[in-house]
């Protein structure tokens, strides 16, 4: 071997060497590492089944912004005082910003904001908020007026049902939609809770003429079980959609529903509070719009891109 063929291996042996140590260390190069965003999710149900395609968006905008979303238990009988605690331990465990839903929502943010200046919280489902998303209420009661006037008597009773009451934004719905149908002629009773408590009120509506109204998709389960085992017929109104309750409303179990495009809202709401992190002086309150779909709808394309996302 002359000394020619010598150097060109010995080159090479070492332009191997050092690319092997350009792939395996970073003495040469040092890669920068994606910074993580711990965000905590302080919402009720948030990982079942009514709300799977709002989580779609949410993971699939965590997915593209390197956020690390957590989502602490929160029990339904939960006190204010507890999940404020919930909340600091989130905190205190690294969050960077916090989704706060259902009861106390708006409580609980103000008292986060009073303990950590400029900490960011969004508030899901407050109308009054302005660091908010919140539903189109004014949208439901709109579309739930018009289209029972146009199709039910005023011979009718109707039955405004909901899981809770105690709920601001929804009790206003509650509020708000008796006021209207009254005006029109109707005669209206409201039922709440679940279980035996709520099947005792639904009991004392007349089942053959009754129009039943659900303000929450709990409810409107219910509703259809209800009358299921019940063996009767009635006209069922509902807001908010999963893909149960939109086979329900496929098969005409469901008459109509108020719905929203819950994988935005989700993808939006990840989306937001990046922004509230760059931007603390840019504080918006942003309102979700809402469309009336019924059993017939669920053959257009548009409807089904919305309700039934298969992305996230």
């Amino acid at each position: 071997m002359n000394k020619k063929t010598i150097v060109f291996w010995l080159i090479y042996a070492a332009f191997l060497i050092f690319l092997y140590i350009l792939s395996a260390t970073d003495l040469i190069i040092k890669e920068n590492e994606a910074k993580v965003y711990s965000i905590s999710v302080l919402v009720d149900g948030i990982s079942g089944e009514n709300s799977a395609n709002m989580k779609k968006g949410m993971d699939e905008a965590a997915y593209e912004n390197n956020v690390d979303l957590r989502f602490p238990a929160v029990a339904e009988n939960i006190t204010m005082e507890e999940k404020l605690e919930i909340a600091e331990d989130e905190i205190e465990a690294g969050a960077v910003a916090i989704i706060i839903g259902n009861r106390w929502k708006d409580e609980i943010a103000g008292q986060i904001r009073m303990r950590h200046k400029d900490f960011p919280v969004l508030v899901l489902g407050s109308s009054k908020e302005n660091e908010s998303i919140f539903i189109d209420y004014a949208g439901i009661v709109k579309n739930l007026s018009e289209n029972i006037i146009k199709a039910e008597s005023t011979e009718n009773k109707l039955c405004i049902v909901s899981e809770d009451f105690s709920d601001e934004d929804l009790g206003n719905v509650g509020r708000e939609l008796k006021i209207q149908l009254e005006t029109l002629g109707y005669k209206l009773g409201f039922a709440e809770g679940e279980g035996p408590k709520l099947e005792k009120q639904l009991n004392a509506f007349d089942k053959s003429n009754t129009v039943f109204v659900s303000l929450d998709k709990e409810s409107t389960i219910r509703l259809v079980k209800y009358v299921s085992d019940n063996n009767f017929k009635a006209a069922i109104y509902a807001v908010g959609a999963t893909n149960y309750l939109l086979g329900k409303l496929e098969d005409g179990e469901i008459k109509g529903i108020v719905a929203w495009n819950e994988y935005d809202m989700g993808y939006f709401m990840i989306e937001k509070l990046m922004k509230m992190m760059t931007d603390k002086n840019k504080i918006t309150k942003d309102e979700i719009s809402v469309f009336y779909i019924t059993g017939e709808d669920l053959k257009n394309e548009d409807y089904i891109k919305m309700l039934y996302p298969i992305n996230g």
